[in-house]
């Protein structure tokens, strides 16, 4: 069964056994379905090659004789299977550990190549690919699937859908962030969350959970301000290379980036601001802990005078041989015990 009739899907061994007269086994066959990051892990190859004709337009798995107007959208290891013209050479795949660089943007004299790294949020994996643009040819090196996928869509909902490759790198960076807006909801909604619990005094694990939340919310903010500066450079240094209808997608990029941005800086000031509730939470606690301990030391400090003046026992204190001066000091002690408490209940102290 040809590949290109089914693009971006993966084997799965399915035997189908039709017999003649006689008995003899006349049909095998292997269906295909799947996504193409499972097909790369188990070994096989699948490219997908497409062109761009007013519209983009599949061209099987065959490189093309002559790369004009193509786009080509590979794994690794295919990248490395087929021999691909110089200009169009891809960059090495950023390592994951560094979390801290999302988008690179290289120009050169005939060519522009690039990585965009997306972390893996809510609902949504990781995104990583690096790309190399050389005139009106295009190629992607995506191992996870997620420029496939992309095309599917696009090619589905727009019939006519880019006709360069200038157009298509517009969308696909749109594409990245178009789910955005509910994940900077779902952060709000934790940090509401945060906000209720610090409100009704339920502070456990509150510096662990803000932790997190603080630390996606400032990733997110190197992420947008990245991306900001990839859009920024393209039409500076690259202007040339994009018409007006890409030219004007690519603004629209930049401001979705810029407002995203600034939605994650708000929640940054709002995440600031519940970490500051907590800690009025915390010292009010404190406080009500050192007016009872003062309360309490305010009590009992006159029996504690009371206790080191008779401690004292010199022979001329007539109390000492007084047959009711046990008990009139206990007296003593209830009275003032009993009047201090009334006074602070009436001050609103107790």
């Amino acid at each position: 069964y040809p590949r290109s009739v089914l693009p971006g899907r993966r084997v799965i061994p399915l035997r189908l056994r039709d017999f003649i007269p006689g008995g003899q086994a006349v049909l095998s066959a292997r269906l295909f379905c799947g996504s193409r990051a499972e097909l790369h892990n188990e070994g096989s190859l699948n490219m997908q090659f497409y062109r761009f004709d007013g519209s983009l337009k599949s061209s099987g798995d065959t490189p093309p004789e002559k790369w004009e107007n193509a786009l080509a959208v590979l794994t690794s290891r295919e990248a490395e299977e087929i021999p691909l013209p110089p200009e169009l050479v891809p960059p090495e795949m950023p390592p994951m550990v560094n979390q801290t660089q999302f988008c690179v943007l290289k120009m050169q004299q005939k060519r522009m190549t690039g990585s965009i790294h997306i972390p893996a949020r809510h609902q949504r994996r990781a995104i990583r690919f690096t790309f190399a643009w050389s005139g009106e040819n295009l190629l992607l090196l995506d191992d996870g699937g997620f420029v496939s996928g992309f095309i599917e869509r696009m090619t589905a909902l727009v019939p006519k859908f880019a006709d360069g490759a200038n157009d298509f790198l517009a969308e696909l960076l749109i594409d990245l962030i178009q789910g955005d807006p509910g994940y900077i909801q779902h952060l709000e909604s934790r940090l509401d969350e945060l906000e209720k619990s610090v409100l009704d005094g339920e502070t456990s694990k509150f510096i662990r959970r803000m932790s997190v939340v603080r630390k996606e919310l400032n990733r997110n903010n190197r992420m947008y301000a990245q991306l900001s500066e990839f859009a920024e450079s393209l039409q500076e240094d690259a202007s040339e290379l994009f018409d007006i209808s890409s030219s004007k997608r690519l603004s629209y990029f930049l401001r979705r980036a810029e407002h995203l941005r600034s939605e994650t800086q708000m929640l940054r000031e709002y995440a600031t601001q519940i970490c500051s509730e907590y800690q009025a939470q915390v010292d009010i606690v404190q406080n009500r802990v050192m007016k009872l301990l003062t309360i309490v030391t305010t009590i009992f400090m006159p029996l504690s005078l009371i206790a080191g003046w008779y401690g004292m026992n010199f022979s001329n204190m007539p109390e000492l041989q007084w047959t009711y001066g046990y008990p009139a000091v206990i007296g003593a002690a209830v009275l003032i015990v009993a009047a201090l408490i009334i006074w602070f209940r009436h001050r609103k102290w107790l």
